[in-house]
């Protein structure tokens, strides 16, 4: 369980130019369930989920993991969580270009030094259960979009993340693509992962296999259901 206690999040404090991302965010997210966040662009939903995932701090309140304080916590351990605990889809995907499929899938595990043939048949494990074992081999600037999402899902999940974050995920997909997606997903839920995303694609939020969707509106929680 995730737990956020009064959390805001300002940027350029005390300048002209402050802007306040979060306001008094008080907010459970359930473990091994799929919570979307919906709202427009500038409702707070990416500054929330880098802030849950402990790519952020919070400027004010608290957050919690599996009851445990995060928030507070020295760096090099917020490191160790991400590492351990969270897998990351990010809206631009921002795999490395020039790099294979294989290389931009192994990346994440290199810091924690596992013997490299255990690491490369366990990327190329992800890589099969995701229908790109035969991209392996190929630059990933040479995937089309929707190989290119699945590659960095296969990323995501090479360390084994209890949860997955992803950002606006078919932001760019066509409908086919999202449908594929969503199965996807349904295959996480089924492993036990929390999934957590932002989408303004009333695909995603309506889908039955979502369990939450949380609405926000100026960086307020202003939904639930």
């Amino acid at each position: 369980m995730i737990e956020l206690k009064d959390v805001s999040k300002l940027y350029n404090e005390g300048r002209p130019n402050e802007v306040r991302a979060l306001v008094d965010v008080n907010l459970v997210i359930e473990r091994d369930k799929v919570t979307v966040f919906k709202g427009p662009s500038g409702s707070g939903k990416t500054t929330l989920l880098s802030i849950v995932g402990c790519l952020s701090r919070p400027t004010t309140g608290r957050v919690f993991l599996g009851g445990d304080l995060v928030s507070g916590l020295p760096e090099r351990f917020l490191t160790e969580i991400r590492r351990s605990t969270y897998g990351f889809v990010f809206q631009r995907f921002h795999l490395v270009r020039g790099l294979t499929v294989l290389d931009n899938v192994m990346l994440p595990a290199y810091p924690l030094a596992p013997p490299h043939a255990e690491l490369r048949e366990r990327a190329m494990a992800r890589l099969e259960s995701l229908g790109l074992a035969d991209k392996a081999a190929m630059p990933v600037e040479h995937l089309s979009g929707g190989e290119t999402q699945r590659a960095a899902i296969a990323r995501a999940l090479i360390n084994d993340p209890r949860i997955v974050i992803a950002d606006e995920p078919t932001a760019n997909l066509d409908t086919a693509l999202t449908e594929r997606f969503l199965e996807i997903v349904a295959e996480l839920r089924a492993e036990g992962r929390t999934v957590l995303m932002t989408s303004h694609d009333p695909r995603i939020w309506q889908s039955d296999l979502v369990d939450a969707v949380i609405e926000m509106r100026d960086g307020r929680v202003v939904g639930e259901f």
